[in-house]
């Protein structure tokens, strides 16, 4: 769960910051009722939208530099453009619903499979796969009209 959130905040500090709350979520709440999910999809879930919020708070309107940006970065990590990458990653973010971000970050970030996507979100497959191919599309558009 840290790496999840030191990746998606870039920061050590608000990584750790981040799993304490994680931590403490768990500790004060049950699982929602009837959830036959494991514990680590629960943990998956709440690690992601407390990063995702943390990061919605924080979010400058950042312009994409590269219409390339997103699928470098999603694709492979790229240590020179890191930084242009990321801000081209919360610009398309802050377009997107949080299960669009949500779906997106365990599909590309984690590597999981759309089936894994589906059983962390609670979602069909076929509903994750058309979230992200919706967000495919916006994320071209959006890089293309930042140019």
């Amino acid at each position: 769960m840290y790496r999840r959130a030191r990746r998606l905040l870039d920061s050590d500090e608000e990584a750790r910051d981040a799993m304490q709350e994680v931590f403490l979520r768990l500790v004060r709440s049950k699982r929602p009722p009837g959830s036959d999910a494991p514990i680590l999809h629960w943990l998956y879930r709440v690690t992601t939208n407390l990063c995702l919020n943390r990061l919605r708070q924080r979010r400058s309107h950042p312009v994409a530099l590269d219409p390339d940006a997103v699928r470098q970065l999603l694709d492979e990590a790229n240590p020179e453009r890191q930084h242009a990458d990321r801000q081209a990653i919360l610009h398309i973010m802050s377009h997107c619903d949080p299960l669009t971000q949500q779906m997106a970050v365990h599909y590309h970030l984690d590597g999981m499979k759309m089936e894994e996507v589906a059983a962390v979100v609670g979602y069909s497959r076929k509903t994750v796969s058309k979230k992200l191919a919706a967000f495919h599309k916006k994320a071209r558009r959006l890089l293309e009209d930042s140019e």
